[in-house]
């Protein structure tokens, strides 16, 4: 089929169908087509203001608005204050509770439980706690939600806006902050109490006093409780009057237990302060009694074994000489003895000298040359503390260990050159051995 015989497709109209139709009608059926679309949108008029008011309703709404705002800022505020003001006095109520406790145990006739002790020192740590919550603009921890029915998530509807914390508004705890006790009387509270005749330190409580003391970031209260933990005399319990035993500094139960003694050199880290760390070094670790808990901890087991040998191989020996043959009994079990006696001794010295020589799991500090054996084993701990305090205060890096300057580091490194031991060892630095 040639193109020319195909029908043309008509062109496009500019308009709509509607519009055409419109366009075709006569002009009285076009009014009435108009009519009754507007009755049909109802569309309500709006007035027009008068010129004479345009403009004036838009600034008295902002204005109103914003005074509006300011309003609830200002109440928000007031009860925000009055929020951390109702904490602040609750704080200050339990404080007075703890410091009537602390009297009354201070005034009592007898001496007191152990549990009483503990509770005034948690109460002192709860109070520390709050108070620190408190400066830090910290809220109020958040209640658990637990999951619950679809009944009572519909029941519990529009609570979660009272449960959600409020924070301080700028300025509205400023006033009352000052009214929180402080960090140090809250130390001197607890040293105080601890300090007293009728107040026995054991293990627990010196554990929650080393806390106490961490928390409120006055580490320089502990070497004292520390030394009076070994030397200050024991009261008897519910004895009335009060009767006290002196105890044995250098005996091995009156020794600091290990995790307080770490809890406590690492309190004096944190504030960075070099004298408090080797004060606490010396009061703990290089306490008689530290040493004699250490020998009977560590030493005890193996020299009772050590000490029951020789009658073990003389038993061994006495039964191996029956099946000795044709060979003289006696002189069998002799020789059977002096053998393994040797091998025994031999073997047991070399591991003795591996033990207490090795330096792989040193950092800085490591023994001089020539200092007894049984002395490294006994004041290994020591070592190990020094060593933690010259990480502490040392660079960080391993190349640039050892060009540390200053009046602490230079004091430090004969401190410990004084107790038997040397800071970075040439020798065992990395890439300075063969």
């Amino acid at each position: 089929m040639r193109p020319g015989s195909l029908p043309l497709r008509p062109q496009s109209r500019p308009v709509c169908q509607l519009c055409d139709y419109i366009l075709q009608q006569q002009p009285a059926a076009r009014r009435s087509f108009f009519a009754a679309a507007a009755s049909t949108l109802n569309t309500p008029a709006l007035r027009r203001q008068p010129a004479s008011q345009r403009g004036i309703l838009p600034r008295t709404s902002v204005r109103c608005a914003a005074t509006a705002r300011r309003s609830q800022e200002h109440v928000a505020g007031s009860e925000d204050g009055r929020q951390w003001g109702d904490r602040i006095a609750v704080l200050k109520r339990n404080l007075a509770e703890v410091e009537r406790h602390i009297a009354w145990i201070e005034s009592s006739n007898k001496v007191e439980s152990e549990t009483a002790t503990l509770e005034a020192l948690v109460g002192l740590q709860n109070i520390a706690r709050e108070a620190i919550a408190i400066r830090s603009g910290k809220p109020l921890p958040q209640k658990i939600k637990i999951k619950q029915s679809s009944a009572g998530a519909i029941l519990s509807m529009g609570r979660e806006e009272d449960d959600i914390p409020v924070a301080p508004a700028p300025g509205a705890t400023s006033p009352s902050t000052n009214e929180l006790p402080s960090p140090q009387y809250i130390s001197r509270l607890a040293m105080d109490l601890l300090k007293h005749p009728n107040i026995f330190i054991s293990p627990q409580v010196l554990e929650a006093y080393i806390r106490l003391q961490r928390l409120v970031g006055c580490p320089r209260a502990i070497p004292e409780i520390l030394y009076l933990y070994a030397n200050k005399p024991v009261p008897e319990l519910g004895s009335s009057p009060p009767k006290f035993s002196k105890p044995s500094p250098k005996a091995a139960k009156q020794a600091i237990p290990a995790h307080l003694a770490e809890e406590a050199l690492g309190a004096a880290i944190e504030t960075k302060d070099m004298p408090l760390a080797l004060d606490i070094v010396e009061v703990a670790y290089r306490a008689p009694a530290w040493k004699r808990n250490r020998m009977v901890t560590k030493l005890g087991l193996p020299s009772f074994l050590v000490s029951i040998t020789p009658l073990a191989i003389y038993m061994i020996a006495q039964e191996a000489s029956v099946y000795s043959g044709y060979i003289d009994p006696t002189m069998f079990k002799t020789y059977a003895f002096l053998g393994i006696s040797t091998y025994v001794l031999c073997t047991g010295t070399l591991g003795f000298v591996a033990l207490t020589t090795h330096n792989d799991h040193h950092t800085r500090v490591v023994w001089r040359p020539g200092t007894p054996l049984l002395d490294r084993y006994a004041r290994e701990d020591e070592r190990a503390a020094l060593d933690r305090i010259a990480c502490a205060w040392g660079f960080k890096e391993d190349w640039r260990r050892g060009d540390e300057e200053g009046e602490e580091w230079e004091g430090l490194r004969e401190l410990i050159a004084l107790r038997g031991m040397v800071l970075d060892k040439p020798d065992l630095m990395p890439g300075m051995n063969a």
